[in-house]
């Protein structure tokens, strides 16, 4: 027996008031706590009149390592790459791998999707991206003015082929005098309806994202996950739904504990929103929550559970299927840089830095405030001196004492002893203890001139490897777990719902995809750029490569058209070059094989030799022919 919408949504809330990230739980306020250390806010423990510095040593590992592993993702233009099957399915597989980083990389934005993806997982031990396809409607009104009866026909042909609706809304006709005669003109107002399809890719906040205890791993084996969200009656309406339907909804109310990671996670206090989702004056912008949850569920009682995506506004499902459907897949991807075995939550930069952090707070504290001491000390006086006078602290300033007495007994300085000297160190070593910890730190960034002056480069090369270990293992885990899997799902959205071919620019080429051609791909290559170097150390690699293909397979036939391109395109990635086609011809190219069964013209030192060897001949011919004529010449 199939559910009722009441059942289905109590499911909903059972699933998500057990779940991970669920507000005011503890993975929430652990969060919150780790932005609050991120933004370098006060711990609560401060006192007046002492130093209230906070250190940013989380900020700092954050943001060293940022840029690295962005890098290394991006700096080819190629996140992942798709292994052919066959060596006939070579062409179809890297067109599908340049459809598919085109898709994520250049359709969305991409590398902020990444960015806040992989930052979030560094900070807050999970980044999420969400993928789903979206098709837009976008209305115009147009007039058209002057307009001939081949115009007409011509315009309204391009707006059919693009799938517009038209809606001829005024009409006026007209006439023109010209040197055939008079020509009918007609002068339209229109109204055009346009669709626009696109595969969406876009990072989102983990504190909108429920995933249940259940979850092991990746999201696609979760037995619940949802997406919790705010969106105006404006936005519901333009997705379909009811207008009655949606004025009746509750608007959404800020709970005085709602939204710590939220708040937490706002740089400035101008962007938070205090006021909840009632708008006075505009009760279309008036926002309502919306809960779309990827649930498994046995709805229409055959007892088997499916996946389903069910959209909530208002702890409401609106009527009509496209709100309670069977789904092949979540449409989220989780992201994970330290994983913790059999878990989906992961480990964050600040669970290693947190108790680093707090101690050099308290260090760097208490040092400022030695120096504040030392630099105005304290003073004892007894009742000769006038208390306003040592309240005051001028440079030059006067210090009034009575009596004829020596002023030496009316007051003493109390001398504070610096403790500079051994906080330095103790601060050195917290220092050291998080660059063990994480692997961060000058010297695997490259930016430190005293390790490069007292070091050969062999042992630099080699201590840099050995601290870069650490952050090549969160980049790894980056792309095993969340690159990986968003590259094939984007790949699977495209095959099920772009149903029309699209003409696309890639590396320098147009050239026709039509995803409904290809076919499912698990191989996938996510291109880290892990395991060969740097990119000069890879560069010197494939330079090696090339002389061994001159100097031992070239003399034994082994090196073709073939292999020697595949060599030189790798060597043109490397430096950096996208596009190797447009320096050589590629053996596969038609180009190729049409010049192939063109007659081949020899070397040009041979060429040279034909020449003289065909002058010679001519000359030879003519002297010849001219000894003929001088013996018919002469008398008998």
């Amino acid at each position: 027996m199939k559910m009722t919408h009441e059942e289905l949504l109590a499911i909903i809330e059972t699933h998500r008031a057990d779940s991970l990230g669920v507000e005011d739980g503890e993975l929430s306020n652990e969060r919150a706590i780790a932005l609050d250390r991120y933004h370098g806010r006060p711990y609560g423990n401060e006192m007046e009149g002492r130093s209230a510095v906070v250190s940013k040593d989380l900020s700092e590992a954050v943001d060293w390592v940022m840029p690295a592993i962005m890098r290394i993702f991006t700096q080819s233009g190629t996140i992942a790459e798709f292994g052919p099957v066959s060596q006939e399915d070579e062409p179809q597989a890297e067109i599908e791998t340049d459809y598919v980083n085109q898709v994520i990389m250049k359709d969305n934005d991409g590398w902020i999707a990444l960015h806040d993806a992989i930052k979030d997982t560094l900070l807050l031990k999970n980044g999420y991206v969400k993928h789903y396809w979206e098709v837009t409607e976008k209305i115009e009104e147009l007039k058209y003015a002057g307009m001939v009866a081949e115009e007409v026909q011509k315009l309204m042909q391009d707006l059919q082929q693009d799938g517009c609706e038209v809606e001829i809304k005024g009409q006026n006709e007209g006439l023109i005098q010209t040197p055939q005669g008079p020509v009918p003109t007609f002068d339209l107002e229109l109204k055009i309806k346009r669709k626009k399809a696109k595969c969406n890719v876009e990072a989102v906040p983990c504190e909108e994202i429920r995933v249940s205890r259940k979850c092991r791993g990746s999201l696609q084996t979760s037995p619940f996950t949802e997406h919790v969200t705010r969106k105006t009656r404006s936005d519901l309406i333009e997705m379909g739904m009811d207008r009655e339907f949606v004025d009746q909804l509750p608007a959404y109310q800020t709970d005085p504990k709602y939204g710590s990671q939220s708040l937490s996670r706002d740089s400035v206090s101008d962007e938070s929103n205090y006021t909840g989702g009632s708008s006075v004056n505009d009760r279309s912008m008036d926002e309502v929550e919306y809960c779309e949850s990827y649930i498994r569920v046995d709805w229409d009682g055959d007892g088997v559970a499916e996946l389903r995506k069910v959209v909530s506004v208002g702890n409401q499902i609106p009527d009509g299927d496209e709100w309670n459907e069977p789904v092949p897949a979540v449409a989220m991807t989780g992201f994970v840089a330290k994983r913790i075995p059999h878990r989906h939550v992961g480990e964050s930069l600040h669970d290693e830095l947190g108790d680093l952090q707090e101690i050099k707070t308290t260090l760097q504290r208490q040092m400022l405030d030695n120096i504040y001491l030392v630099n105005n000390s304290q003073t004892a006086v007894n009742e000769r001196v006038n208390l306003a006078d040592f309240m005051t602290s001028i440079p030059g300033g006067l210090k009034r004492i009575e009596g004829i007495d020596p002023v030496a007994g009316a007051f003493q300085s109390i001398v504070t002893p610096s403790i500079g000297a051994d906080i330095m160190p103790m601060i050195g070593y917290i220092d050291q203890v998080k660059e063990s910890r994480t692997g961060i730190s000058k010297a695997s960034a490259g930016l430190d001139p005293d390790t490069l002056s007292n070091v050969t480069k062999g042992a630099y090369m080699e201590n840099m490897q050995r601290a870069s270990q650490k952050v090549e293992m969160i980049t790894r885990l980056i792309a095993e777990t969340g690159v990986k899997e968003l590259v094939l799902q984007v790949h699977s959205i495209l095959r099920r719902y772009q149903d029309k071919q699209r003409i696309v620019r890639m590396k320098g080429k147009y050239i026709p995809v039509d995803p409904q051609q290809w076919r499912e791909r698990t191989d996938l290559t996510v291109k880290v750029g892990l395991g060969t170097g740097t990119e000069e150390q890879r560069q010197q690699k494939l330079m090696a490569v090339s002389q061994m293909q001159r100097d031992m397979l070239g003399p034994l036939g082994l090196v073709g058209p073939k292999e020697g391109f595949a060599l030189f395109a790798d060597i043109a990635k490397a430096m950096g070059f996208d596009s190797p086609d447009k320096f050589a011809m590629n053996p596969d190219s038609p180009e190729y094989q049409q010049k192939m069964q063109q007659p081949q013209q020899p070397p040009l030192p041979l060429q040279i030799e034909q020449m003289k060897q065909q002058a010679d001949a001519q000359k030879f011919q003519g002297r010849r022919k001219a000894s003929k004529q001088s013996q018919n010449e002469i008398p008998s």
